[in-house]
C-alpha cells in the first residue's frame, strides 16, 4: 500500500511519462547535433564555434539536471515531487506483487545510475562548489554502456507504470518513439550552406546565383 494517504494517479504518470519523453527528445537532439563523425565536429566548428560549444554545455547540464529532478526523493521540504520514487512509494501494488518487484529492481538500477551523475549536478550544476572548481576535474561522467542501459532501465520502468495504470495490455516504448528530434534538418541546413559556398567560389556561377536569389523573399532581413 501507498506509504500516505495521497494516491499517484493516471494523470501523474501520464504527466511523468510526458517528462521522460521531453528528456529523451533532449538526448536525441544532442546525439544527432554532437555525437558521431568527426566531419560533423568540423562542420559545426567551421560554422559557429563559440555557439555550438555553448549548445553543447547547455545540453549536457540540462539533461544532468533533468534526470535527477525525476529521480529525487519523493519528498522534498514537505512537499511531494513527482519522481520514480514517488510513483513506486504512493501506488496501490497490493494486486499486482510482481509488478512492485519489477520496478523497484529497474528504480535501484536508474538509481545507480543517478549517483554517477549526481555530483555533476550538485558540485557544478545547482551550484558552484569552490573546492570542484579549484580541482577543475570532471564530474559526473558516464560511459555509453551506463547511459544505454539508463534509457532501457527508464524504458522498462514507464512501461510497467503504463501497463498499471492506463493500459493493462498495452505497451510503450520510450525508446522507440519516432519523430523524436529534427536536429538532422539543421545539420542538412549547414551542409547545404558549405556546398553553396564552395559552388559560389565559380564567379560565373556565383554572379547567377546572386541575381536569382535576389528574387527571394527572404532577400531581404528577417
Amino acid at each position: 500500500m501507498p506509504v500516505s494517504g495521497i494516491i499517484a494517479t493516471k494523470e501523474d504518470v501520464e504527466a511523468f511519462r510526458g517528462s521522460c519523453i521531453s528528456l529523451r527528445s533532449l538526448w536525441m537532439h544532442f546525439q544527432i547535433l554532437f555525437e558521431g563523425s568527426d566531419l560533423k565536429r568540423e562542420l559545426l566548428q567551421t560554422t559557429a564555434p563559440t555557439f555550438f560549444r555553448d549548445v553543447y554545455g547547455l545540453f549536457g547540464d540540462y539533461l544532468i539536471l533533468h534526470i535527477c529532478r525525476l529521480t529525487d526523493n519523493a519528498e522534498t521540504m514537505g512537499r511531494k515531487n513527482l519522481t520514480v520514487k514517488f510513483l513506486i512509494e504512493h501506488s496501490d501494488f497490493s494486486s499486482a506483487p510482481h509488478t512492485l518487484e519489477k520496478l523497484s529492481r529497474v528504480s535501484a538500477d536508474i538509481h545507480d545510475f543517478r549517483a554517477l551523475i549526481l555530483p555533476a549536478r550538485n558540485r557544478f550544476i545547482s551550484h558552484l562548489d569552490l573546492v570542484a572548481v579549484r580541482l577543475d576535474a570532471p564530474l559526473g561522467a558516464a560511459s555509453d554502456a551506463q547511459w544505454k542501459q539508463f534509457w532501457l532501465d527508464l524504458q522498462d520502468f514507464l512501461d510497467l507504470m503504463h501497463r498499471h495504470y492506463i493500459e493493462p495490455d498495452g505497451h510503450f516504448y520510450l525508446n522507440g518513439m519516432g519523430n523524436m528530434s529534427d536536429a538532422d534538418s539543421l545539420l542538412t541546413a549547414l551542409i547545404n550552406a558549405k556546398r553553396l559556398l564552395a559552388v559560389m567560389d565559380d564567379k560565373e556561377i556565383a554572379l547567377r546565383a546572386i541575381l536569382a536569389s535576389d528574387k527571394s523573399k527572404f532577400a531581404n532581413d528577417i
